[in-house]
């Protein structure tokens, strides 16, 4: 059995929103406009098309360790040139072949990109439209949503051609019978949406609302992602506000945003095109082994399986289950398991419980405690459920309480005996300094998980057939951070008494092992 049947079976009376794969289209504009190097206010260059291509590529190439289940979606990328079949990428080409050719491309100065990709001529729009429009129809796959995004900084496509216009329109009027979702995406500043986009998106029964300006492939990257990554599931669950009341409850989504890094291998992956997955042993066989003994007396005794053991100590249906409210229960930083968030299901007339429920929470500082039961067989947890605030919405962060036994503190802090600081203002004003020194812009993408890192490099050039890509420590080299702090370091060292120790000093090894078999 695989992984996602013994799932369904596991998550019976629950519902998984694995959002369907949308396709999405992904059209590079060739206009002159596009390699002309747009320079900032601090002096930083840009250059569209490169800085498009790119962006597309750190996608593609991210997406082959991505899960082909939740947030993994096709995409194919076309130029929008006067040759109407200049596609660099299909939506459902080899996956793996895409990359290379995003990455060849990419490699190229912006010079050889202008003298191989610059249309010289304008485009008919409508015929560009109905090509994109093809392809979409021509996906064999049952699909949920498509995606037009058209990168671009030609706000004038028509030249003011009335005809054309007319025509271009008419032919955008079919995008939303046919399912298709127009977003636009300008890479200048200076982007007038009045000339032509404003009188295309009023063609729409819901007109998309004009999207940020992406000045850079960082941008570019971010905003291509909400389209074509999805990075987290929901799962509907029953919130059990009554005790003992199983026939009334509110529907909830438990949303998970943060995941264990893994390698995996999907259909566009690899090399023959078929899906790897990894099967486990449905748990109900594994423990039908695993007796448990119940004694009557000295002669008889009872034998059950794990699943009898489950079904005696508990038969609360699937769901949260409210016990009461109370203060928190665990410490800050006291974490078992992964933390996951409780929304509320958009599709749930009884608003006003769940929100009176998070209103006094959040007012006096209580949480919910209650108990999780997310599949059966299971044993019970209690958790509390935290009130809080984000993405401009009121949800609960659902915390394991742990048992006794669970609760261990490091050992450092058991020890740790209350310290007096006697700190002079001189001695203030010199950490200050230091800190002041140690600033910096700070960037998520500047630290990563090496080892992994490694290994992610060594997949990928055997599936790419290409070299092993060098992995760069995230920590950076000590050497220059010891310049940034040269001019401090003494100061501290002589206010605080530090002795300092001469960089490339090894410790002796006195009497260790390794020195006496040294000595043999």
């Amino acid at each position: 059995m695989n992984d996602f049947e013994a799932e369904s079976k596991e998550y019976e009376n629950t519902t998984t929103i694995n959002f369907k794969p949308s396709f999405v289209l992904i059209a590079i504009d060739t206009h002159p406009c596009m390699f002309k190097v747009i320079t900032d206010s601090e002096g930083n260059e840009t250059h569209p098309f490169k800085e498009a291509i790119t962006a597309c590529y750190e996608i593609a190439d991210s997406l082959i360790f991505a899960t082909s289940r939740s947030n993994y979606n096709q995409f194919g990328i076309v130029l929008v040139n006067e040759d109407q079949k200049a596609s660099l990428t299909e939506v459902e080409g080899n996956f793996l072949e895409s990359i290379k050719t995003l990455k060849e491309i990419s490699n190229k100065s912006s010079n050889e990109l202008r003298v191989t990709y610059e249309r010289t001529g304008d485009i008919d729009l409508a015929a560009f439209f109905l090509l994109c429009r093809k392809k979409f129809k021509e996906i064999k796959a049952a699909y949920y949503k498509r995606i037009l995004i058209l990168i671009t900084n030609d706000d004038d496509p028509l030249k003011g051609d009335s005809q054309k216009k007319f025509v271009a329109l008419n032919e955008a009027k079919t995008f939303e019978p046919c399912d298709i979702t127009f977003e636009l995406i300008p890479m200048t500043p200076n982007f007038d949406y009045k000339i032509f986009y404003n009188e295309l998106f009023h063609l729409y029964s819901k007109p998309p609302t004009c999207e940020e300006i992406c000045k850079d492939k960082d941008g570019l990257v971010q905003k291509l992602s909400n389209s074509l990554i999805y990075r987290y599931t929901k799962i509907q669950y029953k919130l059990f506000p009554f005790k003992n009341d199983y026939g009334r409850f509110l529907k909830v989504m438990k949303v998970n945003f943060i995941r264990e890094a893994k390698l995996y291998n999907t259909s566009r992956a690899t090399r023959d095109g078929r899906i790897v997955i990894k099967a486990k042993q449905n748990p109900d066989v594994r423990n039908r082994e695993q007796k448990f003994t119940i004694f009557t007396d000295a002669i008889e005794y009872l034998e059950f399986d794990l699943k009898d053991k489950y079904d005696m100590y508990n038969k609360l249906p699937l769901g949260i289950h409210l016990q009461y409210i109370s203060d928190r229960q665990t410490d800050f930083g006291v974490v078992i398991n992964q933390v996951s968030l409780i929304v509320l299901d958009p599709s749930e007339e009884l608003r006003d419980y769940f929100e009176q429920f998070w209103q006094y929470c959040a007012e006096n500082n209580k949480v919910l405690i209650c108990i999780k039961k997310y599949r059966h067989p299971v044993e019970v947890r209690y958790v509390e459920l935290i009130p809080k605030y984000a993405n401009e919405q009121k949800l609960f962060m659902i915390k394991d309480i742990p048992f006794c036994e669970e609760y261990k503190l490091p050992k450092c802090l058991i020890e740790a005996k209350p310290l007096v600081y006697n700190t002079s203002n001189e001695q203030k004003d010199a950490v200050n300094s230091l800190i002041q020194e140690l600033k910096w812009n700070y960037d998520p993408k500047m630290f990563s998980n090496l080892s992994y890192s490694k290994k992610k490099a060594y997949v990928k050039s055997k599936l790419l057939d290409l070299p092993e890509e060098e992995v760069e420590d995230p920590m950076g080299d000590i050497t220059s951070m010891d310049e940034v702090i040269e001019s401090i370091v003494p100061r501290i060292e002589r206010l605080f008494g530090f002795s300092a120790i001469p960089r490339g000093e090894k410790r002796k090894a006195g009497g260790s092992a390794a020195s006496k078999r040294g000595k043999k």
